[in-house]
């Protein structure tokens, strides 16, 4: 069993930092974008768009929902025993 835990927090490790690597890339983009504008290319636009759909999409419902099940996320995270 020490082996797949082991093996459950490399993943999670890899997985957190590909998302953090894939986070700075959207946010080099958005700086592109801010730096030249319209002129910045096809896929920068396209991807400042859709930022800016999911921006609009997200309601004060979904934000709730989203800090409720991240509430629930840390609090039982508090209460699990440490290693």
């Amino acid at each position: 069993m020490n082996k797949f835990d082991d093996l459950m927090k490399t993943f999670r490790s890899i997985l957190l930092r590909i998302t953090e690597v894939l986070g700075l890339f959207v946010a080099l983009i958005v700086l592109i974008y801010l730096l030249l504008g319209e002129d910045s290319g096809q896929f920068v636009v396209g991807v400042v768009g859709n930022l800016a759909l999911l921006i609009t999409a997200i309601t004060p419902q979904t934000l709730i929902a989203i800090a409720l099940v991240l509430g629930l996320y840390l609090a039982i995270g508090a209460r699990r025993p440490k290693d």
